[in-house]
């Protein structure tokens, strides 16, 4: 006879991880799985200093078993809840776990965790807060502009802080990235493109780098026009990872629906589509396909790349030039959680050594913000004690320059060293002596 934990470790059925599966939503059906996937994690402990999700799964595990009630199976509805909650999906167990699929085991904590928060959701109703943090498209267009000076001043007031955190639950101590008063989108509409022949390249600029740091959009358009490329960008709108973290799943699929219409057409004819943030290139690559499983869904997932990967691979084929002109020092690089999570390296540390004078410190730590995650009040402290590690390495290297291809990351980077990372494009730009 097996053992019980021999029956828990059976073959999953990994289709209980696809959306469109029957079973996806139902309760005991999740309940069952988180029991036997927490079993094997429990067994294991490899993650027990990951994110706070594992170190609230194993305490509450051996306070049950230190008061002889079971283990997994003695997990009240309350705690499994907390280890829930706790996963900010930075997929980082899932890189480095040793039984994610094809292993009989078929782990896949970070996509089961979401599988519950989305259940849970749908029962009791998208919360307020996520309504407004999950539609980042309406905020840039309420803050940026002749506003943009407005909101960037209220967002430093401590009795407007107060007052947000009590309505909204955002903390207010919590660095928030500034709008900028011309948006990217606003930005290419007025730049003198490159001729015709040039190769086409279509640019995902992300809702960050379009309402809050447009001067990232325009390196990458400056260092791909250096290369011969012509920017297309069609009406784009997030990409729906932010409605999707707070679960709000019909915003997030309106969004890659709209998405998928505007970049069909020019897939199709052959071009990339190029993200300028790892989050969103994930989201694009892994997500949208699980959520919209459409052939034109599938065909802009297969052809999206992430700007380093591109660069890297027009490299690779002799295409990308290599005239730097400018040293940029030693620059800490921070590999963030979701370009691992992509299984593609840190692709832009190669660029970076080609560069003459320039000296690169990967640094492989995650800054556990996760976009909304990091803002929320109750989860703010520990996403600034989750980010030590980062920020003490960056420090502890000494390097005169910071980079990281996330730029929400760099806030928690900002808060703990009084450094602003820049996006890795734009370390390219200046080598470039653009």
């Amino acid at each position: 006879m097996p053992t019980r934990r021999e029956r828990s470790r059976q073959i999953s059925r990994t289709d209980l991880y696809e959306i469109t599966d029957p079973s996806y939503f139902d309760s005991a059906s999740i309940d069952t799985e988180l029991r036997r996937v927490f079993d094997v994690c429990h067994g294991c402990r490899m993650c027990f200093n990951y994110c706070p999700s594992f170190p609230s799964l194993f305490d509450a595990i051996d306070r049950h078993e230190e008061k002889g009630e079971g283990e997994v199976a003695a997990l009240t509805a309350k705690e499994i809840d907390e280890v829930v909650d706790l996963c900010f999906q930075c997929k980082l167990c899932y890189v480095k776990c040793p039984y994610t699929p094809p292993h009989k085991f078929a782990i896949d904590f970070p996509r089961l965790l979401f599988r519950a928060k989305l259940a849970k959701v749908r029962k009791e109703g998208v919360r307020f807060r996520e309504r407004i943090l999950g539609d980042p498209d309406r905020l840039g267009r309420m803050s940026t502009g002749p506003l943009a000076t407005f909101v960037n001043w209220a967002n430093r007031q401590p009795f407007l802080r107060a007052l947000t955190e009590k309505t909204l639950g955002i903390h207010r101590k919590r660095l928030l990235p500034r709008f900028a008063r011309v948006t990217f989108a606003k930005w290419l509409a007025r730049h003198r493109q490159a001729t015709a022949e040039a190769e086409p390249v279509v640019l995902f600029e992300t809702c960050t780098v379009n309402y809050n740091r447009p001067e990232v959009g325009i390196a990458a358009v400056q260092v791909l026009e250096h290369n011969g490329k012509r920017i297309e960008r069609p009406d784009l709108v997030c990409c729906g990872m932010p409605a999707m973290d707070g679960g709000d799943l019909e915003t997030a699929k309106a969004k890659i629906a709209h998405n998928v219409a505007q970049l069909a057409p020019l897939v199709r004819r052959g071009m990339k589509v190029v993200a300028l943030g790892p989050s969103c290139g994930m989201m694009m690559k892994s997500e949208w396909p699980q959520l919209v499983p459409t052939e034109d869904c599938r065909l802009v997932s297969a052809a999206t790349m992430d700007i380093g990967e591109y660069l890297a691979k027009e490299k690779a084929a002799g295409r990308l030039l290599t005239d730097f002109t400018v040293p940029q020092g030693s620059v800490a690089y921070h590999v963030p959680c979701h370009l691992r999570a992509q299984n593609i390296g840190a692709p832009f540390r190669g660029i970076f050594e080609s560069m003459p004078g320039t000296n690169v410190e990967p640094i492989e730590q995650c800054s556990a913000f996760d976009g909304t995650w990091g803002m929320k009040t109750e989860f703010y402290d520990l996403s600034r004690k989750c980010s030590g590690k980062l920020c003490k390495s960056i420090e502890r290297c000494g390097a005169n320059c910071v980079a990281s291809d996330c730029l929400l990351a760099g806030i928690n980077v900002t808060e703990e060293t009084g450094k602003t990372p820049l996006h890795p494009i734009e370390i390219v730009r200046n080598a470039y002596g653009l």
